[in-house]
């Protein structure tokens, strides 16, 4: 399915799920940011239990921190604390939700060249969500509501190509002036999230070029029939009124708001984000790879095989052909890094902490020197749970709480939960345990572990009230 099918039909499943969520007097009129809240986080329960997210410390906090940049310098006001998802998905696709909930799929990873394309991309979606898209829109689509049912929202929820159809059903009984509030929401958000770039000072050529990049892949090509369920324009159309926007910007001044200041390190998370995203087609990827090498030896090819075969447990070959990649690649630390998670990985703690050890100590300043010295941290803290040193990795792991990126990632509960256990703290254990399955959309074990944890914590500690707080809501959803 097209990219731009995709994308509409997210945004019919959004609006799905808010009509079965909220009456119709609610939907009469704008919304209330406490409701878009409300609403982003039903939409995010439905995602976790129906797609696969990538739950990759480094690749999530990029994303989260080029979000937290262009907050910071690109947005004036915002009610929203943006939260950003990637979901392994191939094809290019990004898509946001009310109360600053934005997903963007593994598969632009595929088409983007630089950091100022990606924030072009999230600017974007930002954007419609700082000018209430769907709030707004909420209004053109009451008469829908006698239309909507349980059934239809499941139907969408399942996916393939059933899923699919009853989508097209539905977006068939949209009136027009639908796809035209769609399109001039599109400029406008298009507008908006120039405006973040800009003043963010990334280059806004970013969002112009890979638009104009997609429209030339043939597999692109939409079928005139389906015409009018795009959410965005056209591509010929998007990219000229992309482009007509750049022109307006002058600037001599170089763009300066990267993360990833090192073109090695970004190339490097593209790798990552792609072998990532390519879990069903290893195998037959490697074999490619392997015979790409046979023709040229490419350090950067010979790194992505080295991960390759990593995901699919072939440690050993893993070590080789990264040490080899290392040998030829301009000497970085964090490429010990992914040194260190394969010897984690392959249960040999003890030589991941040797590499980690390696790692000169730093304090970082760029914020792509803090994305992996956070990962670094981590890995650490994995290595010596598992070396009989759960203190240290428990010191390490309460740090990394604070980190708004991990707020989402049901494995650093889990690991937490397992160091917490460890040291005999049952009630912090049994909570992060209930944190996880609550992550993974798997709500029985979830709530058996809060009710755990509510039998080992004192009634007056905050952890209790949250343990108390997710229980409701998950006896709610039941």
């Amino acid at each position: 399915m097209s990219f731009f099918l995709r994308a509409k039909l997210h945004l019919l499943s959004l609006f799905l799920i808010f009509l079965l969520v909220f009456p119709p007097q609610i939907a009469q009129a704008l919304i209330s940011l406490e409701e878009e809240e409300k609403i982003g986080k039903e939409v995010l329960a439905e995602l976790v239990k129906e797609v696969e997210f990538i739950d990759d410390l480094e690749l999530n906090l990029y994303i989260n921190t080029i979000g937290e940049v262009l907050k910071k310098q690109g947005v004036t006001f915002s009610p929203f604390e943006f939260k950003f998802f990637l979901i392994n998905d191939s094809s290019f696709n990004a898509f946001s939700v009310p109360g600053g909930y934005i997903f963007i799929n593994s598969g632009i990873f595929n088409s983007i060249e630089s950091e100022d394309e990606l924030a072009g991309i999230m600017a974007h979606e930002m954007a419609h969500n700082l000018c209430r898209h769907i709030a707004r829109r909420i209004e053109d689509i009451k008469k829908m509501q006698v239309l909507v049912t349980a059934a239809t929202l499941a139907g969408l929820l399942l996916g393939g190509e059933k899923a699919a159809a009853l989508n097209i059903a539905s977006a068939a009984i949209a009136q027009t002036k639908l796809l035209a509030y769609s399109r001039a929401d599109e400029e406008e958000a298009d507008r908006t999230g120039f405006q973040i770039i800009t003043k963010a000072n990334y280059n806004p050529w970013g969002m112009a070029t890979v638009m104009e990049r997609l429209s030339k892949q043939g597999n692109l090509a939409i079928e005139l029939e389906y015409k009018y369920l795009l959410t965005h324009p056209l591509p010929q159309e998007r990219v000229a009124y992309l482009i007509s926007l750049a022109e307006r910007y002058t600037s001599d001044q170089s763009p300066r708001s990267l993360v990833a200041q090192d073109p090695d390190y970004f190339k490097r998370l593209v790798i990552r984000a792609q072998v990532l995203s390519k879990k069903k087609d290893l195998a037959s990827w490697i074999t490619n790879l392997r015979a790409v090498l046979k023709e040229k030896n490419d350090p950067w090819i010979r790194y992505t095989l080295a991960l390759a075969l990593k995901e699919q447990r072939y440690f050993k070959e893993a070590l080789v052909e990264l040490v080899k990649a290392l040998q030829e690649l301009p000497f970085k630390t964090y490429f010990l890094l992914d040194l260190a998670e394969i010897y984690l990985a392959s249960g040999e703690p003890e030589q991941a902490l040797k590499i980690l050890t390696q790692i000169p100590s730093f304090t970082p300043s760029k914020p792509y020197e803090k994305i992996y010295f956070t990962k670094l941290e981590y890995l650490r803290a994995l290595a010596l749970t598992e070396t009989g040193e759960p203190q240290q990795a428990y010191g390490i792991m309460q740090k990394l709480l604070n980190l708004q990126a991990l707020n989402y990632d049901p494995y650093f509960f889990y690991n937490l939960g397992k160091v917490a256990s460890q040291l005999n703290k049952m009630g912090e254990a049994h909570f992060y345990f209930g944190k996880h399955y609550q992550l993974k959309g798997d709500l029985k074990p979830a709530l058996y572990h809060y009710e755990k944890a509510l039998s080992f914590l004192s009634k007056t500690d905050k952890m209790y009230l949250e343990a108390e707080k997710n229980i409701a809501q998950i006896k709610n959803k039941k």
